[in-house]
């Protein structure tokens, strides 16, 4: 293999999908995906950022909520406090209920700007000014008169950033320091509420948005003044750097680089307060996980490279193999002996398939032998028009031994008639023993008007013939006669039947398909016209310029029969429906919708009496589709007797076999149907009858409702007078015992899909 050539263009083109594909997927999915996953982690950590600024937000209102509290306490007013002995007790009881209630609060202290109250309030004790800021809470860089000025300057909250303060001269320890006026909205407030908030509560909220990573966290006020820092494995020169270069950064997402080190900047603003949130951690730890999963890709990359390579070698040895086989045997063969020196297989194959084409050229000879079945073929070949090429169809006339010298062609159809009992009567060889003798038969008088030659269709129902006419013989009245003819013999040496079918005569071999279909069409008219007849397609002319009426009333009054269950009036509806086609020499395309509408109505009457079929019924039924009716009486037979079977189940189905009761009624019907005055009512009461039983007994008898009957009479005789009258409508309207004109109207366009204008236009036009 590996010193084929072929080999190695299958090799190499497998190899070369796979790179491309893989180059292509790897680039689109690189892109995409790293670009996506660092989008996921910057969201994540703005997410965790997100939380630590909803979580200072509702700590920073929980604490004014507090301060609200404090200042509508009435236990803590100055007037409560002012004696110096249980009021103040209260109060240092009251603040440490408030300290107690939030976690988030190291200690909460209560000043009031009123000579009477000189002391301060905490929740863990009265402290003399001076006192609690030299020795309780030491501010370095805050002392007591600072705290006045800042109460005097006060307009609102006040918040002091993380700084140290030695608590009882013990220990030092960061605080947030938070001032509240009292009252919170008030122009001149009577004091203050300060909380002290301890460095470990704000880093424990704030340490889940660095987790373990390097970096920094601060918490700037609307001035960009910080309030909070954290910083891990950072130093707190590198920190104030940062917070100085990132402050005034108004984007979400950023980068920073100082001293060659790049930081990833996120920042958020809480909408509470105008506080910003801000996060900045070495780049290369933030895209750890990326570059992991970049390594992973680039790995899976190349194993589906390699599994790729496998699978390209797999395939190019799986698809040569049958080449080498193929090429190994053709060059095994005499034929091809020298073939074995050439490198390329399909050099060998196209050299093999050479020599079997000349050898095919030689068989041709061999074929002409066959000159029944290229015969057989060749006639198919013309009536269904398959060469219509003049050279084409001269050469397949010359394989074929079909001499054809005259001027004039035309197609004849041969149907077996009752054809269902030809193949029971007769053997499978039998069969074919009479149809090949009526086809040697008919070749033999054609002799009489020029040649004709015979070829049975696949359909194994019909004989198809195709005739070359002498020019004085070359007349319909010839072909005809000699139809007759064949036709006769047919009938009287092989006891059956045959009808025949007439195609128009032709004078260019092309139309031959054309006559064909022609033929076919008039051997069709079977149907109408029975079996055992000579039918030219001339004589369907005059039949299709032919205007007969529709015969819809006769539909009509065979489905009120079999509703009625009226065996008789089914059967003689049905009668007349079939000699109406008969009669009036309808066309094949209208005699078969005739007929189709007569099976579809009996059909549609059944399903709208809800009848259930047994299984006779249900085996009839299916009988209207199985079997194609030669002709329209066989049709009419089996229908006919369908309908007694439906009308004795109807009848046997009755309540009442009262049938005098329903011809009165029904020509009660036919003969007031014009007074608009009657109803329901009155008909039952005009036969001594309850409107409930009138009605139940009328639709049980005729499958109508009564009132709906009636509306059907009215709606078909105002139908006939508006087709065959020009009176008004509100003169038809009169007489057929309408009076609302709309709701007339509302009913005919519901029933016609048209108004009785639009009506009356579209009949006459």
């Amino acid at each position: 293999m590996i010193r084929s050539q072929r080999f190695c263009n299958y090799l190499v083109s497998y190899i070369l999908v796979v790179v491309t594909l893989l180059t292509l997927v790897s680039g689109v999915v690189y892109e995409t995906f790293f670009h996506t996953l660092r989008k996921e982690v910057e969201t994540s950590t703005l997410t965790a950022l997100s939380q630590v600024r909803d979580a200072v937000d509702q700590r920073m209102g929980e604490l004014m909520q507090t301060a609200q509290q404090i200042a509508d306490n009435s236990m803590l007013t100055p007037f409560m406090v002012s004696d110096g002995g249980y009021g103040s007790l209260k109060a240092v009881e009251e603040l440490g209920k408030y300290r107690s209630a939030n976690r988030f609060i190291h200690d909460i202290v209560l000043y009031y700007n009123h000579p009477a109250v000189p002391q301060l309030y905490a929740a863990s004790g009265t402290y003399d000014p001076d006192l609690f800021f030299d020795r309780i809470y030491h501010y370095r860089n805050w002392d007591h008169s600072q705290f006045l000025k800042a109460l005097s300057e006060m307009g609102g909250p006040v918040f002091r950033p993380l700084e140290p303060v030695e608590v009882n001269r013990v220990h030092t320890q960061q605080f947030m320091t938070c001032l509240y006026p009292i009252p919170l909205k008030s122009a001149k407030p009577y004091g203050a509420v300060m909380f002290l908030i301890d460095e470990a509560t704000i880093a424990g909220m704030v340490r889940s948005a660095l987790g373990q990573y390097q970096g920094f966290m601060y918490i700037l006020n609307e001035k960009n003044d910080p309030v909070f820092r954290m910083y891990n494995g950072e130093t707190r020169r590198n920190a104030e750097r940062v917070q100085a270069a990132m402050g005034q950064r108004e984007s979400a997402v950023s980068t920073l680089s100082m001293d060659g080190q790049e930081y990833s900047v996120l920042k958020l603003t809480s909408e509470y307060n105008g506080w910003s949130y801000l996060i900045a951690m070495p780049s290369e730890q933030w895209l750890g996980k990326v570059e992991e999963t970049r390594n992973l890709f680039n790995l899976t990359v190349a194993a589906v490279f390699l599994a790729g390579l496998g699978m390209a070698v797999g395939f190019s040895i799986r698809h040569y193999r049958p080449l080498q086989k193929l090429a190994g045997s053709l060059a095994s063969a005499a034929s091809a002996g020298r073939n074995a020196k050439r490198k390329d297989e399909l050099d060998i194959i196209a050299h093999a398939v050479g020599e079997m084409t000349r050898e095919k050229e030689g068989l041709l000879h061999q074929l002409r032998s066959q000159a029944n079945a290229l015969k057989e073929q060749s006639l198919l070949a013309l009536i269904s028009g398959r060469a219509i090429g003049s050279e084409e169809l001269e050469s397949m006339m010359k394989l074929a031994d079909l001499r054809m010298p005259h001027s004039h062609y035309a197609v004849m159809l041969f149907l077996v008639d009752d054809y269902a009992r030809f193949r029971q009567i007769n053997s499978p060889s039998m069969q074919e023993i009479l149809k090949y003798s009526l086809i040697k038969v008919v070749e033999e008088m054609s002799h009489e008007i020029g040649c004709g030659y015979g070829v049975e269709l696949t359909e194994k129902q019909g004989i198809a013939f195709v005739f070359n006419l002498r020019d004085e013989a070359g007349t319909a009245a010839s072909l005809k006669e000699l139809a007759w003819k064949a036709k006769e013999f047919f009938r009287q040496y092989f006891r059956h039947s045959v009808t025949v079918g007439l195609g128009r005569i032709c004078r260019n071999p092309a139309d031959i398909s054309q006559s064909f279909l022609q033929a076919s069409q008039a051997a069709r008219y079977r149907f109408i016209k029975g079996c055992d007849q000579v039918i030219c397609y001339d004589e369907l002319e005059a039949v299709r310029r032919t205007e007969n009426a529709y015969p819809v009333d006769l539909q009509l009054r065979f489905a009120k029969a079999i509703k009625q269950g009226n065996c008789r009036e089914a059967e003689y509806a049905v009668s007349r429906a079939f000699r109406h086609v008969t009669d009036n020499n309808l066309p094949l395309e209208t005699a078969e919708c005739v007929c189709f509408d007569i099976v579809n109505t009996m059909l549609k009457t059944l399903m709208e009496l809800e009848i259930g079929m047994d299984e006779e019924l249900e085996g009839i039924v299916a009988g209207l589709f199985v079997p194609r009716f030669e002709t329209i009486g066989d049709l009419e037979r089996f229908v006919i007797g369908f309908c007694g079977k439906v009308c004795r189940h109807i009848e046997g189905r009755k309540e009442s076999r009262n049938t005098a009761l329903l011809q009165r009624m029904l020509k009660y019907l036919e003969e007031h149907y014009p007074d608009h005055s009657i109803n329901l009512e009155s008909i039952a009461g005009q036969f001594g009858l309850s409107p409930s039983y009138a009605t139940r007994f009328f639709n049980d008898q005729t499958g109508y409702p009564l009132m709906r009957y009636l509306d059907s009479i009215r709606m078909d005789r105002a139908k006939e007078l508006l087709r065959n009258t020009d009176l008004q409508l509100g003169d038809i309207l009169a007489r057929v015992g309408y009076v609302d004109c709309t709701n007339f109207i509302r009913k005919f366009k519901k029933a016609e899909g048209i108004t009785p204008i639009q009506y009356r236009t579209l009949v006459r036009g």
